[in-house]
């Protein structure tokens, strides 16, 4: 079916797919599993009910309450999926979205990376499109646009801006089939289409991959970064939890997807971002490599296709806590000062689990602007410049983006030596 032909078979309906909800108030809830509809769902981790983590607060709003949503792990016995089953409405998470690549240099540097040694291969020309779902503020398209045409789809408007100043157009929309279908008719067919760190973040996601389909055409590739359910179980990085990441993917489960989806999954490679990452290759034909097939061998015999390491995961992330607050406790006795290094939406799945607020984390600094001025959902801790550790330095600093920890102990490298030491507390607890 053309494109054109999908837009007038969709005119009048909206975007995404119907599914199985219970409707209730800013959220629902699904009775199925979001790829493969099975209804067979296994609750194996609850975090309790948190605000959604980007959820920052204005002073102002300190004393206003604050929505909060279940905050809980289900894994799916069919196709392996882990996924949430309370589903925020997007319209809460993303359109006011305070996370910014560019604002994070060690992502600058990956997504350069990732431009020159898996993007450009795949470009014969500089007529081809390069579509970035999710591109947020265009870091990984400004490294592309000198040699493709380049589009970044995202849902975030208020990124609008900081995308153009790259050069890199920007289409304020949430992704889907339909938008697929109109980016073909104004611009064609897409050479390339990435979506990174996206599609934990989708909840229609046959539709979403049904525009990948439509957008790549009959000799498009479509690469998606996506954060590994293997390195969330083995390294313990619940952290990763929040209500905008609903899905935690297995080569097993997004094969499922892409077979759904009228796609092959043809290669795979594990990066080293988010911890460790899923990055796969798929077209509309081809022959999956060695990788994948050994990625998925690798995976049964690591237990992540089934319930019971799950179980287990659960058991250690309840024990990391007892230990995290018995740390912060004795030093609090001792009478030491702790802040919280980076405000990310990870650190806020953390300190609102821990239950750690101002009482035990004096502020938290970070380089976004953005944040800076504001407070932490839940648990309103403020949140200012990097320089406030040297300003007002305390004798500890808890590393809430613990998989930037290497980059941030050696950039912090003189408050350290002035006295300050680092704790991370994820995958496990450690004072550097």
């Amino acid at each position: 079916m053309d494109a054109a032909r999908i837009l007038r078979n969709a005119e009048g309906c909206p975007e995404g797919s119907p599914n199985s909800f219970l409707m209730n108030d800013a959220f629902r809830t699904r009775t199925d599993c979001r790829i493969c509809g099975s209804t067979d769902l296994a609750k194996v981790l609850d975090l309790g009910s948190t605000p959604p983590a980007n959820a920052y607060l204005r002073a102002e709003q300190l004393d206003q309450p604050e929505r909060t949503f279940p905050l809980e792990l289900h894994f799916c016995r069919t196709c392996s999926l882990a996924q949430l089953i309370h589903v925020v409405a997007p319209e809460i998470l993303f359109h006011d979205y305070h996370y910014v690549t560019g604002a994070s240099t060690p992502s600058v540097e990956h997504f350069r990376r990732y431009a020159a040694e898996t993007i450009a291969p795949l470009i014969t020309n500089t007529h081809d499109l390069v579509v970035d779902i999710g591109g947020n503020d265009g870091v990984l398209l400004e490294a592309v646009r000198d040699f493709a045409r380049v589009l970044n789809v995202d849902p975030a408007s208020n990124l609008a801006g900081l995308s153009e100043a790259r050069g890199v157009p920007f289409m304020a929309r949430f992704f889907s089939e339909r938008v697929a279908c109109e980016i073909v008719l104004e611009h064609g067919a897409a050479a390339v289409v990435t979506a990174n760190n996206v599609f934990a973040h989708t909840d229609v996601l046959l539709d979403a991959f049904n525009g990948v389909r439509v957008l790549i055409g009959e000799t498009g590739t479509f690469v998606c970064e996506v954060h590994w359910v293997g390195d969330l179980l083995e390294r313990n990085c619940f952290d990763q939890i929040y209500h905008e990441h609903l899905c935690f993917y297995s080569l097993h489960a997004m094969n499922w997807l892409m077979k759904r989806a009228g796609l092959t999954l043809v290669d795979v490679e594990i990066v080293p971002t988010q911890g460790q990452s899923l990055r796969v290759f798929a077209k509309r034909e081809g022959v999956p490599s060695i990788a994948v097939k050994n990625l998925l061998a690798l995976e049964v015999a690591k237990g992540v296709t089934g319930e019971a390491e799950f179980v287990a995961f659960a058991a250690r992330v309840s024990a990391n806590r007892d230990a995290v607050l018995s740390l912060v406790k004795d030093l609090k006795a001792s009478g030491k000062r702790i802040a919280g290094y980076g405000a990310p939406a990870k650190g806020n799945t953390l300190l609102n689990y821990y239950g750690l607020g101002p009482s035990e984390i004096e502020y938290l600094v970070d380089s976004t602007p953005q944040k800076q001025g504001l407070y932490s959902p839940g648990m309103h801790i403020p949140i200012v410049d990097r320089q406030m550790l040297e300003s007002d330095p305390v004798d500890y600093a808890i590393i809430l983006a613990w998989n930037f920890r290497d980059a941030i102990l050696s950039k912090e490298a003189s408050v350290r030596k002035a006295g300050t030491k680092f704790i991370v507390t994820v995958p496990s607890v450690e004072i550097f």
